[in-house]
Order: structure tokens, then sequence, then C-alpha cells
């Protein structure tokens, strides 16, 4: 996955998968009184795709959790990774 643009002072990532890209950015409000939204936009013209959502505040950070743990899973950034709970047994 090629890095095309990250400016932490805008909160724009923009990324590429092949001929895809990602663009995760911080959107204003639409009107006022409205809250400002993260937009998540996948553009794969080899599907001739184009998919957008607009996430609030909270969509976006369990977004950004799922993510990390689903990377952790695959590829932990440390070594050091506390253990996993045990299922308890129940008693029979």
């Amino acid at each position: 996955m090629a890095l095309v643009h990250h400016d932490p002072q805008d909160g724009i990532l923009t990324t590429r998968i092949g001929q895809a890209e990602i663009t995760v950015r911080p959107e204003p409000p639409a009107a006022a009184g409205s809250t400002a939204v993260i937009l998540l936009r996948v553009d794969a013209p080899m599907l001739d795709t184009l998919a957008a959502a607009y996430l609030g505040p909270d969509e976006a950070r369990s977004l950004a959790q799922s993510l990390v743990r689903a990377a952790e899973a695959v590829q932990p950034s440390s070594p050091w990774r506390a253990p996993r709970p045990h299922p308890q047994a129940h008693p029979r």
C-alpha cells in the first residue's frame, strides 16, 4: 500500500492499493448547527466503483479501533502483547 498523502495538521490521509485510492478526511458541517463528519472514500477504477461514507466522530473512532484490532491480530506491532484472557470453564 503506497501512502500518497498524509498531513497530520489537516487530518487527511490518501493511500493507494494498486489502482484503488482510499481517502480519509474531515469535512466541515454541511449546515449551521450540524456537526462535522469524516469522509471515507474508496475509488476503485478497475472495478468502475466509487464508494463514500460520511461517518460521525463516534463511528469513525469505532471503525479506527476495529481496524487497529484487526491489524494487531494479523501482525502485532510489538512482540510483547498482553496475553488474551482464556474462557473460564464452567463447573458441571
